[in-house]
């Protein structure tokens, strides 16, 4: 059996190709405002990817991993930014399914998908118990998507006494409860908007908070009640499916730097135009492997993560170190394909209005994302191999 709904992500793939033009045309506009603009946020939409990981009665598609990452790769080809932000608000949506149905219901109030966002690393913040509820002060840096969305879930400290030790814990936060800080100033992946979210001596419901166990641990994994959704596993999932918008990025940049070869020469030298150099065609052609190796590595994690979502069987540690070292590999060769083509197509690359410029900024940027960057996560691959501790907890 398998969790991949091949005929609705082509459905959903024709919907992103049809509005392709709308995301492509505003690229720069998005770019240059730091944010995915309306007419992009207003396309996206009727594509139906911030569904994909919603449940049905939800409208949403209950697609997992795979979905995800086939139809936001996509997206990332006309705009990486666009995909970057569609990728954080599914992957939201699912984590928030983990906390209590009271909270989550509260949530999809409205019965359609909402768009979200998450921090889940802690810089400090915290909930102290009040009565029913919880007082929450906290900021939560680079939120990506955070501009667009309707709820937030952020990493804190849990007290749920006074002078009690603190738990690891999430929160749940709407809209309402939160301010943005304006600080999302990078060179690449500018568009998506990851400025900070702020909430001061906010009350919340205490069905708004879970401890780190429930929202990144094994136990809806474990759990037969649990819906498919709710199983997949979270730090394997994230570091997997953030990449494909670098991935439709680096696409994207080999079809420029193709369409400019039969036009361009390769200056000083006797080849007029480019692929007339048989090793410039010799690279075009290691290029597209590298991009293809990328894919190919990221499609079996999301295939291992959705198998696993369909049991109770948690993926085991081996499975989530082999997940994490086939994302290494996808972010290795993407950073590395995105140099070789601006290498190929020359200087022009790096000139301040360049398509290909701002491809190169983006594939950049998104792909050296912590959780997902090669070093950290070949790491995790080669401790797994060696029978050694890795690197980090969040394997």
């Amino acid at each position: 059996m398998s969790a991949y709904k091949k005929d609705i992500t082509q459905e959903i793939i024709a919907k992103v190709h049809a509005i392709g033009p709308i995301l492509r045309d505003n690229a720069v506009e998005t770019d240059k405002g730091r944010r995915v603009t309306q007419a992009s946020l207003d396309a996206l939409e009727t594509t139906g990817v911030f569904g994909i990981n919603s449940l049905a009665q939800n409208g949403g598609f209950e697609g997992g991993a795979r979905m995800l990452l086939d139809v936001t790769s996509t997206i990332g080809m006309y705009c990486p930014s666009s995909a970057w932000i569609s990728v954080i608000s599914s992957v939201s949506a699912q984590l928030a399914m983990r906390f209590p149905d009271t909270a989550w219901n509260r949530v999809y109030a409205g019965g359609k998908p909402v768009r979200m966002a998450s921090v889940i690393v802690n810089s400090g913040n915290t909930a102290r118990r009040e009565g029913e509820g919880y007082r929450i002060n906290g900021e939560w840096p680079w939120g990506s998507n955070i501009l667009n969305s309707e709820w937030a879930i952020g990493a804190l400290d849990v007290y749920e006494a006074e002078g009690a030790d603190p738990t690891p814990g999430y929160v749940l936060l709407h809209k309402d409860s939160f301010t943005i800080k304006d600080t999302w100033y990078s060179i690449g992946m500018r568009g998506t908007g990851s400025n900070n979210f702020i909430a001061k001596d906010i009350l919340v419901p205490a069905d708004q908070i879970a401890s780190v166990g429930t929202i990144l641990g094994p136990e809806f994994e474990m759990s037969g009640e649990a819906h498919f959704l709710q199983r997949l596993t979270p730090v394997s999932m994230f570091p997997t499916v953030i990449i494909s918008g670098p991935l439709g990025g680096a696409k994207a940049a080999l079809d420029y730097v193709i369409a400019a070869a039969g036009k361009r020469p390769i200056t000083y030298s006797k080849y007029h135009p480019q692929n007339t150099s048989g090793a410039f065609v010799q690279s075009i052609g290691a290029a597209k492997a590298k991009i293809d190796t990328a894919e190919m590595s990221l499609q079996a994690a999301a295939d291992l993560i959705d198998a696993a979502a369909l049991g109770t069987e948690p993926l085991s540690m081996a499975d989530r170190a082999r997940v994490r070292n086939y994302g290494a590999h996808a972010t290795a060769n993407l950073c590395e394909v995105m140099n070789d083509l601006a290498t190929l197509h020359g200087t022009a690359t790096f000139a301040e209005f360049s398509p290909l410029g701002r491809l190169w900024r983006d594939v950049n940027t998104g792909a050296r994302h912590a959780i997902a960057a090669s070093p950290l996560c070949y790491e995790i691959g080669g401790a797994s191999l060696l029978g050694v501790s890795p690197p980090t907890p969040l394997v």
